[in-house]
């Protein structure tokens, strides 16, 4: 969590922090925070700030990936209704099976990929440690 980063901040940077995750443009987040430009410019350049809003960006994106998982997992389920549904248009049946397919084919993928960073990652801190031992993947 953020909260012992905050110590450090001004009122002014908090206000511009959260200003910034609300808002599209730095300066309308200036605007909204009541800084200039050139000091939410600076603001940014500070490492209380930038540590802070990373942190503070990184819990919003978490809770929008948990939301994304339920929907995703809610459209599926519809997908799988309609394509199993007799009733429906045959059409439509295909490409909901089509859409799923697509879907866990990249899922497949994405997975695979982290993966390989993931394994890239540990042998690079294996070679930064000393160890030359070095697998291929």
């Amino acid at each position: 969590m953020a909260g012992n980063e905050n110590d450090s901040l001004t009122t002014k940077q908090v206000k511009f922090i959260d200003a910034m995750l609300t808002e599209p443009t730095i300066e309308k987040a200036c605007e909204k925070a009541g800084v200039s430009r050139a000091t939410g410019h600076k603001y940014l350049k500070v490492a209380a700030v930038k540590k802070t809003l990373r942190i503070k960006q990184d819990e919003m994106m978490d809770k929008t990936t948990q939301m994304l998982y339920l929907a995703s997992s809610n459209a599926v389920s519809v997908l799988n209704d309609i394509m199993m549904d007799s009733k429906v248009n045959p059409f439509i049946r295909t490409q909901a099976a089509k859409a799923i397919l697509e879907q866990s084919y990249k899922t497949h993928e994405i997975f695979g990929v982290v993966r390989q960073i993931e394994e890239l990652r540990l042998e690079i801190e294996e070679v930064s440690k000393g160890n030359q031992r070095v697998t291929r993947i």
